[in-house]
């Protein structure tokens, strides 16, 4: 059986979670998002959120709120939204990132997040340490539809006060814990042993189209102050700046799921174990669309009533 090429607009991609919007950004007037190619109008209602499909009024599996994200499941999500260490504690600073547009797809974005491996290369200017050539991503664990890996590798803590005095070294080895889940989403946990801080970021990415995606990072940590924060959150812009300069360049925005089409090795081992997860998330779907075509005579779509509604009707309908 062919294995799919993921993109945007991959139909597979239904059944997860997808971050849409800030908090903030979502009042008592519809608010238009993209997913998967496809308009939506989400509107809070009271303490209650609601969401239809503008193509066909179609209602979807889920909206909900979380970590300061709205989130919308078209179809039922396989795995849980991302989790974000130290969320919502007193003793952690909480942040989020700038929103950043790309035409790079959210499935490249979540495999090149589960690589480890181009530290040295990509990130050489920020938290990368030259000739920390060997990785081990420690064994992977698959629990449902998330995986998940542990390791160890050196980082540049430029957060660390007592390098600036000598007592530390700026290189320091840390504990990384990345998850992976079924869909556009990550959480990584980094814990410094040589201080104790502890730093939390949940990575979700919105596939708004074949030609574009928006990147939401959510962070929080327990070993800086609020200006401490300000500086983590342009560090970080930077460290996807440094990435999205190497994916913008592909020419295919889309990740294989067939694991015999690129050459692989030991350090790939978690991004392996992810792509396997997409691609039973893809077997997954196939079965839940073949059964809903057994069961069903006909699907007529109505395509032209909703482009031709107004914010009012919308409204209306999400009210309902």
């Amino acid at each position: 059986m062919m294995q799919p090429v993921l993109t945007n607009t991959s139909p597979e991609l239904a059944g997860s979670w997808i971050a849409v919007a800030h908090s903030a950004e979502l009042t008592d007037r519809p608010m238009q998002v993209w997913v998967l190619g496809e308009q939506w109008v989400i509107q809070r209602v009271g303490a209650a959120l609601h969401a239809l499909g503008r193509r066909d009024w179609r209602r979807p599996a889920g909206v909900a709120e979380h970590i300061g994200l709205i989130w919308l499941a078209v179809d039922e999500p396989l795995a849980p939204m991302p989790s974000l260490t130290g969320w919502g504690r007193r003793d952690f600073v909480a942040a989020t990132c700038a929103t950043v547009r790309t035409p790079v797809s959210a499935v490249q974005l979540i495999d090149n997040f589960m690589d480890a491996a181009h530290f040295p290369f990509v990130h050489a200017t920020s938290f990368g340490v030259a000739d920390a050539f060997e990785v081990s991503t420690g064994d992977v664990a698959r629990d449902g539809w998330q995986v998940c890996s542990t390791f160890t590798a050196p980082y540049q803590n430029h957060d660390d006060p007592l390098v600036a005095s000598g007592e530390h070294e700026l290189v320091q080895e840390h504990t990384v814990t990345k998850i992976g889940y079924a869909g556009c989403n990550a959480s990584l946990e980094l814990r410094f042993p040589v201080t104790g801080g502890v730093f939390g970021i949940a990575y979700a990415c919105q596939p708004e189209t074949a030609a574009s995606t928006r990147i939401f990072k959510v962070m929080a940590r327990n070993d800086v102050d609020a200006a401490g924060m300000q500086r983590c959150v342009s560090d970080e812009d930077a460290i996807l700046r440094e990435d999205l300069d190497i994916l913008e360049r592909y020419s295919v925005m889309g990740v294989e799921t067939d694991l015999t089409v690129e050459v692989h090795t030991r350090a790939d081992r978690l991004s392996v174990a992810w792509r396997r997860l997409m691609r039973d998330m893809a077997r997954h779907a196939s079965t839940d669309s073949s059964d809903s075509a057994d069961s069903a005579d006909s699907v007529a779509l109505n395509t032209g009533e909703a482009t031709a509604t107004t914010t009012d009707d919308y409204s209306k309908e999400l009210a309902s």
